[in-house]
């Protein structure tokens, strides 16, 4: 099978003794030298591998020299250094690509995976029969990354961005994480994590598109993401409680960047090595998004009969992040506000209403898997309703998933058809604006249950954009 376009391919052997012989520290004791030729050989093996037209796959004792750099070092340049050449590694020699092979008719293309064996992994796992039904088994080898490493990394961000109580994200706008300092050491450890979700999201969305076309669960099932998950070291449930509190995190941060950015707008500094935050994209939701989705699929696995008793069982995702919704108020609102993810929010919020409203309150009239946002804003349509589930929520918990609900809706209207398509069909305007009518009616019946009801963080906007759209 020809390998797709864009992946390179090692033409002739590296000349990997002289790159590697770079590192030999033995007589050097001056910490400035050893740094020196750390970066030497960071810059050798990217003039062989990145910069020319025709590049050579590293070693693997050239990758996991770079890794070694990205792991241990506390010089912000090693790191920055090290953490970029992997991801550009990455880009130019994919460990999983995707591949179309023609069919029975010229008409006729399907998707394979395509495995490219010598690109290194960090993870303990292998991916060279990944046509079988059992492959793959995480290894023991302290040099590698299996599941309680990867956890051990969210759990040092995680007591990094809360001081060490994971209950401080949520207890109010005091906190800025922007203003705490970054140190190398966890400098380090954030990039490092940083690169290998980019790995895990990699593999997993090559593995989801081919998966969508062919439906074999064992493509899902070989997955870094789900063999490290299903490592019998696993604890599940505190790897997602930390995602949580990450996004959660990068919430507040981001409103801190925006304040910081009103006062200093005129004078933003030149910083040729900018050190990484907890905002970036990748970092803050790539592998959130990623165990979510395959959560999913599980599911949809699980009720197809294609997986089997190796497969094991996990607590779902939403149950979990429920169940810590449930314990940890002060946290639903920096989440649901980093759920970027229009779905998921509404899932969040129609099974938070569903575990913690009354049964007396007949919610859905469909199964939960069939309902939608709209149904609880028309739950609210009743004052009566409005005062028993006040009793077991509360005015502000009721207010913020009113608020993303209503946010959700509308993103995925966006999502399914401009809002200008919308206005043009009759019926579409016409339920559009009966559920903006249904949202603003369940805050004035909020009013009257609670006389001196303070909007929580926006509220305002999103009653302003419904009352905008009913007019």
């Amino acid at each position: 099978m020809e390998k797709p376009n864009g992946i390179r391919t090692r033409l002739q052997p590296l000349p990997e003794e002289n790159i590697m012989a770079i590192l030999d520290l033995i007589g050097v004791k001056d910490q400035h030298d050893i740094e020196d030729d750390k970066l030497t050989f960071l810059s050798a093996v990217r003039a062989i591998s990145i910069v020319p037209q025709v590049a050579q796959v590293p070693t693997r004792k050239m990758y996991e020299a770079v890794f070694q750099i990205l792991q241990d070092n506390r010089s912000l340049e090693l790191t920055i250094t090290s953490y970029q050449l992997l991801q550009d590694l990455e880009k130019c020699f994919p460990r999983v690509s995707i591949a179309k092979v023609e069919g029975l008719s010229s008409t006729d293309t399907e998707t394979q995976l395509v495995i490219n064996s010598e690109v290194w992994s960090p993870f303990g796992v292998s991916l060279e029969n990944d046509s079988t039904e059992m492959e793959g088994h995480l290894s023991t080898d302290d040099d590698y990354i299996d599941f309680s490493k990867l956890l051990s990394s969210t759990q040092d961000i995680v007591n990094h961005v809360c001081d060490g109580d994971p209950m401080y994200l949520g207890k109010g706008p005091e906190l800025n994480v922007r203003s705490k300092q970054l140190t190398d050491d966890i400098m380090s450890k954030m990039m490092m994590f940083q690169y290998l979700v980019t790995l895990l999201r990699m593999d997993f969305i090559s593995r989801c598109q081919v998966f969508k076309s062919n439906q074999k669960w064992p493509i899902i099932r070989n997955s870094f993401l789900n063999q490290l998950l299903g490592s019998q070291r696993a604890n599940f449930k505190n790897l997602v409680k930390n995602l949580m509190r990450i996004v959660a995190a990068t919430t507040r941060e981001d409103s801190a960047m925006d304040l910081d950015t009103e006062h200093n707008s005129d004078c933003i500094p030149h910083k040729p090595l900018q050190k990484p935050d907890l905002a970036d994209t990748e970092f803050r939701h790539t592998l959130s998004q990623s165990v979510m989705e395959l959560d999913t699929l599980k599911k949809e696995a699980n009720q197809n009969r294609w997986t089997s008793r190796s497969d094991g069982s996990r607590t779902p995702v939403l149950e979990i992040v429920i169940d810590e919704l449930s314990y940890n108020k002060e946290l639903i609102s920096p989440y649901l506000q980093g759920t970027v993810e229009a779905k998921w929010k509404t899932n969040i919020i129609l099974t938070f209403f569903s575990k913690h409203c009354p049964r007396s309150i007949k919610m859905f009239e469909r199964n939960i898997d069939e309902s939608t946002i709209i149904d609880i804003f028309n739950c609210f349509s009743n004052v009566t309703n409005v005062r028993i589930i006040s009793k077991r929520m509360g005015e502000d918990v009721i207010q913020l998933l009113l608020v993303h609900g209503f946010q959700a809706y509308f993103s995925l209207q966006q999502g399914t058809c401009s809002l200008s398509h919308v206005k043009d069909n009759a019926e579409g305007e016409t339920l559009l604006k009966e559920t903006c009518k249904s949202f603003i009616t369940s805050f004035r019946n909020l009013k009257r249950v609670y006389k001196e009801l303070e909007l929580v963080a926006g509220g305002r906007e999103a009653l302003f954009t419904a009352a905008t759209i009913m007019s």
